[in-house]
C-alpha cells in the first residue's frame, strides 16, 4: 500500500480484533484501519517508526551524502513509511538489506 496516503477511521468506525503481546494472544482491542484502501493499522508493541526515525540513524552513520540520499529514495520507494501495514522488526530488515546494497563497508 506504498501509494495509500492512509486515513484512519473514527473511533466508532475501529473494527475489534485480537491483540497480542510478545507473541501471546491478549483478548480483542479495537484497531483503527485505512479509509481509503482498508488496511487495518499495526498497533502491537512491535510498531513500524515513521522514515525519520531512520533517517536520523543514517545521518549518524559514516556514509556520504550521495549514499544516504540513495538509501532514503529506496526506502520511500518501497514503502518503507507505511506504519499501517509494517511492523517495526519487518523495517528493520528493509533498512539493513539497503543500507548495506549502498555502503558496503557498513555492517
Amino acid at each position: 500500500m506504498a501509494d495509500c496516503k492512509h486515513k484512519s477511521c473514527g473511533a466508532g468506525e475501529k473494527v475489534w480484533m485480537p491483540y497480542e503481546v510478545k507473541g501471546r494472544r491478549r483478548g480483542l482491542k479495537p484497531h483503527s484501519y485505512c479509509v481509503h484502501c482498508g488496511v487495518v493499522k499495526n498497533i502491537s508493541p512491535d510498531r513500524a517508526k515513521p522514515m525519520g526515525f531512520y533517517t536520523n540513524k543514517l545521518a549518524r552513520m559514516p556514509i556520504t551524502k550521495v549514499q544516504l540520499r540513495l538509501v532514503v529514495k529506496e526506502l520511500e520507494c518501497v514503502g518503507f513509511d507505511d506504519t499501517y501495514s509494517l511492523t517495526g522488526s519487518e523495517q528493520e530488515k528493509i533498512f539493513n538489506s539497503v543500507v548495506q546494497k549502498y555502503c558496503k563497508c557498513v555492517q
